[in-house]
């Protein structure tokens, strides 16, 4: 990295104006100082600012891509960016896509949020019903599940649609199955031993009558 003063003679006067050039630590150009950063990117930056804006612009826009939007970074020493930074030197379309993502994890932040789980649809609200109400049913209409952020299994309640998405031969779905059979056991016995009461209609035991 070089770094030089140049003497310029103005135009309008006979007066020496000093201009300070850099060697930018990416690209390698030599440029004048005010095409760099004018303080630093990232609180945690311990070094001059010795990466030209251009490149700043196009090392936030790879990190955007290629990293977790929370997870840009200083082309110099890689401490975090934040919020006013990427937006102070993103380019338009970099800092619109930042504002999206940014806006969208708010909104996944509050409590009871779901977004809609039909292709193609963008909406989303808080559910107030939460668990208790899972069936979610979004501006357009389309039905979701507030349990397991997936369109609405109809036909099947969240316990069963569990049951349904299970491993065969996994010790949860065995152990459903054990279950099942004692269940059933248990109500052919019933079946047996008692008979429905004519007031109430309940099981009552009989008594060999």
């Amino acid at each position: 990295m070089a770094t030089r003063t140049i003497n310029k003679r103005s135009k309008l006067a006979s007066q020496k104006i000093e201009v300070v050039q850099i060697e930018c630590l990416v690209c390698t150009e030599t440029k004048d100082l005010l095409y760099f950063p004018s303080s630093k990117l990232a609180a945690d930056c311990q070094h001059e600012m010795h990466v030209c804006v251009q490149c700043v612009r196009l090392s936030i826009a790879a990190d955007l891509k290629n990293k977790h939007w929370q997870d840009i970074s200083c082309p110099a020493c890689n401490s975090r960016l934040d919020a006013a930074a990427i937006e102070r030197y993103s380019s338009p379309e970099t800092r619109a896509k930042y504002e999206s993502l940014l806006t969208k994890h708010m909104l996944e932040s509050q409590e009871g949020f779901r977004w809609c789980a039909e292709p193609g649809c963008e909406s989303g609200h808080i559910h107030e019903g939460g668990k208790a109400q899972p069936i979610m049913k979004c501006p357009r209409g389309h039905l979701s599940c507030y349990v397991h952020k997936v369109s609405w299994h109809k036909g099947m309640s969240c316990d069963e649609f569990d049951i349904k998405r299970m491993d065969p031969d996994s010790p949860a779905y065995q152990q459903y199955l054990r279950q099942e059979e004692e269940n059933k056991k248990s109500e052919e016995k019933i079946a047996l031993t008692s008979k429905p009461c004519p007031s109430c209609g309940r099981n009552i035991e009989k008594n060999g009558g």
